[in-house]
């Protein structure tokens, strides 16, 4: 599938969740939480989309609690991953996989004309196949055994 058509089809109600660039490690585990997200965009500013970094919940894992940072002194400028990997929206969701497989990482930013559309992670990609997987199943058992046809 097409990211684009996955977007419009299936994450209809996505909502980019988006910290500062100024923003604290705290603040950002705090939006994490009440948004019920593992990942952040970091932008120049909270209206802006255009992406500086992301943010996830490995990185105040790895970056701050081992170092012994504060988190609420620590700007997420430092501990965010730059250079992000992203992906355009007229990609597939295989090669959506295959990046965040081959890379090591579960959320994959989807810009389009250096602009934010959407954000893909892991578990979206499993949830959308799952459930690819288990209607292309039903469809199967039906003409295998006979319960769909005529219907």
């Amino acid at each position: 599938m097409i990211i684009k058509d996955l977007f419009e089809k299936v994450l209809i109600d996505q909502r980019l969740v988006i910290i500062d660039h100024n923003s604290s490690a705290y603040e950002a585990a705090v939006s994490m939480l009440k948004n019920k997200c593992g990942a952040l965009l970091v932008c120049d500013h909270k209206n802006d989309d255009t992406l500086l970094g992301i943010i996830s919940e490995r990185d105040l894992t790895f970056r701050v609690i081992p170092k012994d940072l504060d988190p609420k002194k620590t700007k997420v400028s430092k501990i965010m991953t730059k250079n992000v990997e992203t992906i355009q929206p007229n990609r597939t969701t295989f090669d959506a996989i295959q990046i965040m497989k081959s890379k090591g990482f579960r959320h994959l930013p989807v810009v389009e004309k250096k602009k934010i559309v959407g954000i893909l992670s892991m578990r979206d990609l499993y949830d959308y196949a799952n459930n690819e997987l288990q209607d292309s199943l039903k469809k199967h058992q039906e003409f295998m055994f006979g319960t769909g046809y005529g219907s």
